[in-house]
């Protein structure tokens, strides 16, 4: 594989499938995520559902900052993409493991282009609840798709 197409392009992130629609409906433009993937402005985030397996679009990002959850939502409340009551049930408790946060700061992406795809992708890659990095070539093969 060449450095170029193994170059990391962009990240996949898991999405509730009852958040998806708050994403892509013009509404939101700031993603939350408890995250230690060091995503910068211009980078890629593409969101996907668990349960189906399937991504479902994506965005770039446009500003990242790590901040507490509070000053998060004192800063960007109603533009992220969850409501106040969703928001600080994610930020209490793991969705996954169902136990206390304990990671501090939560990583709030600014986003721009923000697009859902005109059919789902299903996706032959792994998500764990972290997320994960996607390469040029990954992406160029989600495009094909």
């Amino acid at each position: 594989m060449t450095h170029t197409s193994s170059r990391k392009v962009g990240a996949i992130f898991p999405v509730l499938e009852e958040h998806v629609s708050n994403i892509f409906n013009g509404d939101h433009d700031v993603f939350v995520k408890f995250t230690k993937m060091k995503l910068k402005k211009g980078i890629l985030l593409i969101f996907y559902v668990s349960r189906k397996k399937v991504l479902m679009g994506q965005a770039k990002i446009k500003n990242v900052e790590k901040l507490h959850p509070n000053v998060a939502w004192s800063l960007y409340n109603n533009r992220i993409f969850l409501n106040h009551k969703e928001y600080k049930k994610y930020v209490e408790i793991s969705p996954i493991s169902g136990k206390k946060r304990k990671m501090k700061e939560i990583s709030a992406f600014t986003l721009t282009n923000i697009k859902k795809y005109d059919t789902p992708v299903l996706s032959t890659l792994a998500v764990t609840s972290a997320g994960r990095y996607i390469s040029k070539r990954e992406y160029h093969n989600i495009l094909k798709d």
